[in-house]
């Protein structure tokens, strides 16, 4: 099973829309996909249709409460996820407040995922866009790492620090963790930014950028409010092209 976290430390670039879709792509290639909402603001939980106040929430199961089949959700074909509950913002406290040992702390979820036989070829689990124990127990737990990145300036400045955070769990936490794919989005090739942004990150991180590119496509904006992926929102849409792309080349392990 591959594991994945697509995770960066600033809010609204993506990172919900990268791990719905990827995960809606793969499945439709025949890949059996987990999600995992870990982020509080519960937007991939909401996203997929689900409200997160009415059902057992990821992390129920992380502290042991429910078992993995009470809180997994059947979405579609090979593709299943786990919800963020209304419980997940106070589970960085709880994890302070009962597990004063760091190792305890940073390997809870690993140590929940242990516990259970999964049947998936892929992982992927929605971050919170901070540094706290949830992230960390994330990267602690996952072998690779995704970062959305938006194709404006800024974005290139910010890398930087998703990039030392993941350098320091590796050498602590996690030494078979890897940067997978930088992931540009809101891309637009008219745009002389969009280019600019993507000859830097090729020139510095030549390998690791994704072939594909997701392009600015007002359906991708359009379809959490209808509570769905972007295949089934609009199928011929540039953002479901762009994602089967992505899905491809992630598949492939190019």
């Amino acid at each position: 099973m591959k594991t994945i976290a697509v995770t960066n430390l600033k809010g609204g670039v993506g990172k919900t829309t990268v791990s719905i879709n990827l995960g809606a792509a793969l499945s439709r290639i025949g890949k059996r996909v987990l999600l995992i909402d870990l982020d509080p603001q519960a937007n991939l939980t909401e996203h997929l249709g689900t409200d997160f106040r009415k059902v057992p929430g990821v992390e129920q199961f992380i502290d042991g409460r429910s078992s993995f089949e009470d809180v997994v959700i059947h979405h579609s074909e090979n593709l299943d996820y786990l919800p963020a509950g209304r419980d997940l913002a106070k589970l960085e406290t709880a994890l302070y407040n009962t597990h004063p040992t760091k190792a305890i702390r940073y390997f809870k979820i690993h140590n929940a995922f242990n516990k259970v036989e999964l049947d998936y070829d892929f992982l992927i689990i929605d971050c919170p866009p901070s540094l706290g124990f949830l992230t960390i127990n994330a990267l602690s737990f996952v072998k690779e790492v995704y970062v959305p990145v938006q194709c404006h300036y800024l974005a290139l400045r910010g890398l930087g620090k998703i990039l030392a955070l993941v350098e320091v769990i590796k050498k602590k936490y996690n030494p078979e963790l890897t940067v997978g794919k930088l992931v540009p989005v809101m891309y637009d090739k008219r745009n002389k930014m969009s280019e600019f942004v993507i000859s830097q990150l090729e020139s510095h991180f030549n390998g690791q950028v994704s072939k594909a590119k997701i392009r600015t496509n007002i359906a991708l904006a359009e379809s959490p409010r209808y509570g769905k992926t972007i295949f089934d929102y609009q199928k011929g849409s540039h953002g479901a092209k762009d994602f089967s792309a992505l899905a491809q080349e992630v598949s492939k392990g190019d």
